[in-house]
């Protein structure tokens, strides 16, 4: 999570959405031994807060960087705030110096005007290079843990 608000630097484990769930079947079926390490650092948009669909999360959102995917499995999950929504950039994608701006624009195509403007605030923190290192080295610590 970002460090800034409630919740700041901490690590939340959400369950991914049905279409990233179907996205990483197919990763898995292309790619069985690296799958999982072309996800991480993605930026996804994930609920503050617990919701059951229809609700409608309005500025509930916030955009989070993946630090692990613990697997594909239909057992129920343990530590779940909520469900990740769809929307995500892989790390190719966003972490070029040139980052096309077509990849924020379709994160936050879903939302009103105010939450888009507060994805786009985070789209350029998680830009920000000295975010990035910090978040490399959480990432690596990550990775030895479950």
């Amino acid at each position: 999570m970002p460090n800034s608000g409630r919740g700041a630097n901490n690590v939340r484990y959400y369950r991914a959405s049905k279409d990233l769930r179907r996205l990483f079947q197919v990763e898995q079926k292309l790619n069985p031994k690296g799958w999982k390490q072309s996800f991480l650092e993605s930026l996804l948009v994930v609920p503050k807060r617990q919701y059951h669909y229809p609700l409608h999360l309005g500025n509930e959102v916030i955009m989070a960087s993946l630090a692990k995917v613990i697997g594909i499995t239909n057992s129920p999950p343990k530590f779940i705030i909520a469900v990740s929504k769809a929307q995500f950039v892989l790390a190719k994608d966003w972490t070029t110096p040139s980052a096309p701006l077509n990849y924020i624009t379709f994160v936050k195509h879903d939302y009103n005007q105010s939450t888009q403007k507060k994805l786009t605030l985070d789209w350029q923190y998680w830009r920000q290079p000295n975010v990035r290192q910090f978040a490399l080295k959480l990432y690596q610590q990550i990775q030895n843990t479950v």
